[in-house]
C-alpha cells in the first residue's frame, strides 16, 4: 500500500504487517477464551534452557492499587500467551513480581532484590514517576534493562533519562503535544489550569499552557493541594475571561473538583477538558453526572465500540485474554473497572521484549547494550500484541509514540471517542540522545 508522490505508507515504513492468517493462529487460543487458569501446556522440556525471567515492580497496594491491580493482570495473561506460543528463542519465561507500595525506598530495596537475588534478565512496570526515578540509579548500575509501565513524567525520557530505562507509552508532554490544538480549536482560546501541586500537574499546566500562549491564547494556573477535598477556594479564583478549565487530580480529589464545577455552576461557562489518567480505572457511574460534557484525553478508547474498526478483531482477543468486559469491566467483578489506558503496556512489553531479544541475539546479560539498542529501534504494528495499535520506538530518548483519542462524557455518562490524533502529529524533537551511552 503506498502513498501518492511515491512515498512510503505508514504502514510500508514501519515493517511488515501481521496477516490475517498469523493473526488468526496467534489468536486462535484467544478466541477460543484465553484465560491464564486455561492456558494449554506449555511446550518446554527439561533440561532446556534456563528460563528468561522478567522483573516486574507494581504499586498493589498503599495507592494507586486499581494501576497495581490491572498492570498485574495483563502482565500475567501476556506472560502466559507468550509461553503458550514458545516463550522467546525457545525459553520459557517467568514473572518475578514485587510490590512498591508507593515507596521509592522500598520499591528501589525490591528491585536490587531482584538483581542481585531473584537474577532477573529483564525489568519492567510501575506508574509511579518517583519510583521510576528511585530505581534509575540501580538500572544503570548493573546494566539493567527497564521498561516503564505508565508513569507520565516527561523528564523519565527528557532531561532524567538513562540509556537502561524506555517508555513504551505517553507522558506529559506528548499529551499536549496531542491535546492542546484540538481543545484550543473546539473549546476556546483563553484556559485556566486548576492542577495538583507536585511534578505531574506543573508538567501538564505547563506543557499545555506553553502552547496555548504560543498560539495567542491567554492562560491561568491554579495550584491545590494533590489530596484536597474543597475546591470551591481555588474554583472562586477562575478568571471570568476563560473559556476552559484544564484539571488534574487524581482519586477522589478529581471526582471531587468536577462535582464542585457543577455545584457553582461554572459547568455552564467553561469547556472541562483533562487526561484520562484522572479517572483511569474510575466507572463513569462513580465519576457521577457531574462529569456529562467534560473532555478527555485517553491513550486506548475505554469501551470495544469506540475502538478503530481496523483494530477491533485485536482488541477483542486482547480483552478476552485479559478477562476485561466491551464496557471495560473485570469480567469477574462488574464493579471493577480497568484502567485501560495504560495497563496495555504491560501486555505490549514482554512481547517487545521478545522481538528485542530476537533481533539482538541476546542470550544473557553480557548483551544487554545490544538489547537496549534493539528495543528502541522496534516498530511494532497493531496485531495481537499491539491492539492498541502502531507503535514506534525513538533510539535518541527510548521514547515510544501511539495514537491518542479526545473522548466527550455523554448524556448518558458513556464515554464516546470523538477525535483521534495520529502518532505521527505527537513527535516533538529528541530532548537527549542516549545512544552514545550504550
Amino acid at each position: 500500500m503506498k502513498e501518492r508522490n511515491g512515498k512510503k505508507s505508514v504502514h510500508e515504513a514501519m515493517g511488515m504487517e501481521v496477516s490475517r492468517r498469523d493473526f488468526l493462529r496467534t489468536t486462535a487460543v484467544g478466541a477460543a477464551g484465553f484465560a491464564v487458569g486455561s492456558l494449554p501446556f506449555v511446550p518446554f522440556t527439561y533440561g532446556a534452557s534456563t528460563p528468561i525471567r522478567i522483573g516486574m515492580i507494581q504499586e498493589n497496594t498503599v495507592g494507586a492499587t486499581a494501576y497495581g491491580y490491572w498492570l498485574t493482570k495483563v502482565a500475567r495473561a501476556s506472560v502466559a500467551k507468550l509461553n503458550a506460543e514458545g516463550g522467546i528463542s525457545g525459553r520459557k519465561v517467568e514473572l518475578v513480581e514485587y510490590d512498591t507500595k508507593v515507596n521509592p525506598a522500598w520499591a528501589s530495596s525490591m528491585f536490587k532484590k531482584l538483581i542481585l537475588e531473584d537474577k532477573v534478565d529483564f525489568t519492567m512496570g510501575s506508574v509511579h514517576s518517583g519510583v521510576q526515578m528511585a530505581v534509575f540509579p540501580l538500572a544503570e548500575q548493573y546494566k539493567m534493562p527497564y521498561i516503564g509501565g505508565g508513569a507520565m513524567a516527561a523528564g523519565l525520557t527528557g532531561k532524567d533519562a538513562i540509556a537502561y530505562y524506555s517508555r513504551i507509552h505517553t507522558h506529559a508532554r506528548m499529551q499536549a503535544a496531542a491535546g492542546w490544538k484540538w481543545g484550543f480549536d473546539n473549546l476556546g482560546k483563553n484556559w485556566t489550569f486548576l492542577v495538583a501541586d507536585y511534578a505531574w500537574g506543573h508538567s501538564l499546566a505547563e506543557e499545555f499552557g506553553s502552547r496555548i500562549k504560543a498560539a495567542g491564547g491567554k492562560t491561568q494556573t491554579i495550584l491545590a493541594p494533590q489530596n484536597a477535598s474543597d475546591f470551591v477556594p481555588f474554583l472562586q479564583k477562575v478568571d471570568p475571561e476563560s473559556k476552559v478549565l484544564f484539571t488534574a487530580f487524581l482519586g477522589a480529589p478529581a471526582l471531587g473538583v468536577m462535582r464542585q464545577t457543577v455545584e457553582l455552576g461554572l459547568h455552564k461557562r467553561l469547556q472541562r477538558y483533562t487526561v484520562i489518567c484522572c479517572t483511569d480505572g474510575v466507572g463513569q457511574e462513580t465519576v457521577g453526572k457531574e462529569s456529562a460534557g467534560a473532555h478527555y484525553l485517553s491513550y486506548y478508547p475505554r469501551y470495544s465500540s469506540q475502538v478503530p474498526k481496523e483494530l477491533q478483531a485485536y482488541d477483542k482477543a486482547y480483552r478476552k485474554a485479559i478477562g476485561m468486559t466491551d464496557d471495560a469491566k473485570d469480567a469477574s467483578d462488574p464493579k471493577n473497572t480497568a484502567t485501560v489506558s495504560h495497563m496495555w503496556t504491560m501486555w505490549t512489553t514482554p512481547y517487545m521484549i521478545k522481538l528485542a531479544v530476537e533481533k539482538s541475539g541476546w542470550k544473557d546479560s553480557k548483551k544487554n547494550a545490544d538489547f537496549m539498542k534493539a528495543f528502541n529501534t522496534l516498530k511494532v504494528k497493531a496485531g495481537p500484541w499491539a491492539p492498541q495499535g502502531d507503535l514506534v520506538m525513538r533510539e535518541n530518548d527510548h521514547q515510544g509514540f501511539h495514537d491518542h483519542y479526545l473522548e466527550e462524557v455523554q448524556p448518558n455518562l458513556s464515554l464516546k471517542v470523538i477525535a483521534r490524533v495520529p502518532k505521527e502529529k505527537l513527535m516533538y524533537d529528541a530532548p537527549v540522545d542516549l545512544r552514545a551511552k550504550l
